[in-house]
Formats: structure tokens, sequence, C-alpha cells
């Protein structure tokens, strides 16, 4: 996962030298004798990136992880105000720029999706559609491009020490040895 690592038999999570586990709210939840290490792996699961659930909404998402990780369809604590505070801390500090901008190209491509269904197509339309359709096109190119970015994400290569490159200079080096 790309935060938390959890254990191949899902029962622990594994301590990384990556200092997640020092965070402040994190340390709170794995202390707290009712939350402990179900309640972190409940926030790792229904949060990263790399979640085998990422693809579910988000109600259906917390239903089904509640239920595969405490056996039963609720779980009273998931308002616990530590809860709450761990899954806003693990959104921060996994939030990647490239997210709000996939987040806004995904509005962008709903907002022409609305506009060509409620068009009225006709000859005088025709040549406006297809300038639509043209901009839907480069729009939808650029987004490829994103979401490459973001699956590239957990391989991000390192300039010299923490320092990863960027998107444009990771795209160059991509580039140049094609």
């Amino acid at each position: 996962m790309y935060l938390l690592k959890i254990s191949k038999k899902g029962e622990d999570i594994e301590d990384e030298d990556n200092g997640v586990l020092a965070v402040p709210e994190f340390q709170k939840i794995l202390k707290e004798k009712k939350l402990g290490q179900k309640a972190m792996k409940f926030i790792a699961l229904s949060q990263d990136y790399d979640s085998p659930y990422r693809y579910l909404n988000e109600k259906d998402r917390y239903r089904q992880i509640i239920s595969d990780i405490f056996g039963k369809p609720k779980w009273a604590d998931i308002k616990h105000p530590l809860v709450q505070a761990g899954i806003d801390k693990y959104r921060a500090l996994q939030r990647d720029p490239l997210d709000d901008q996939l987040e806004a190209f995904n509005k962008k491509i709903d907002q022409y999706t609305t506009l060509i269904n409620n068009w009225h197509l006709d000859q005088e339309t025709a040549e406006e559609l297809q300038k639509v359709m043209i901009g839907i096109e480069k729009l939808l190119g650029t987004r490829t491009v994103l979401l490459e970015a973001i699956e590239r994400r957990g391989e991000r290569k390192t300039i010299s020490g923490e320092q990863t490159l960027s998107f444009l200079e990771d795209r160059a080096v991509r580039l140049k040895d094609a």
C-alpha cells in the first residue's frame, strides 16, 4: 500500500522504516485499546491509493472493509474522534497535487458529457459539436498522461537524497529513453 504496509496474511501492520507510524494521530489510534491495529487497518484500507477496495464508492468501501476486518456490518467506532483524525491525516499525507488535477479533469469531462447529451444536433450546430469533440479529445489525452503519472507515483526516481523528479522532469526522462 502507499503509506502503510499490511502483512501478507492481513493480520498486522508492518513497521517499515518510513516514519509513518511515528505520526501522532496514528500512534494514538494504535495505543487506544479499543481501536489499535484493526482501526489502523480500516483507515489504511479505506483511504490508501493502492487499497484493493479503492474502486468501491466510499459507503460501499467502508461497509465492505468493516465486514472484512470486524466480521460485522457496522462498527461503532467509525465516528470516534481519533479514527476521524486518523482518516484526515492519512488523506493529507498521501495527497498529491496530481489527484487534484485528475479530479478537475474528471469534472470537466463530466461537464462535456452532459453538454453533448443535451446537445440538439442539426446542420447549424454540427460544426460547433465537432470543435467540442476535438476539445474533449485533447482533454482525454492530457488526462491519460496524468493517469500514467499517478500510476508511476509509487516508482518515483530520486534526484538526490529524498527529492523526487517533478512530473515534467520525469516525463522528459521517459521521452528521452523512448
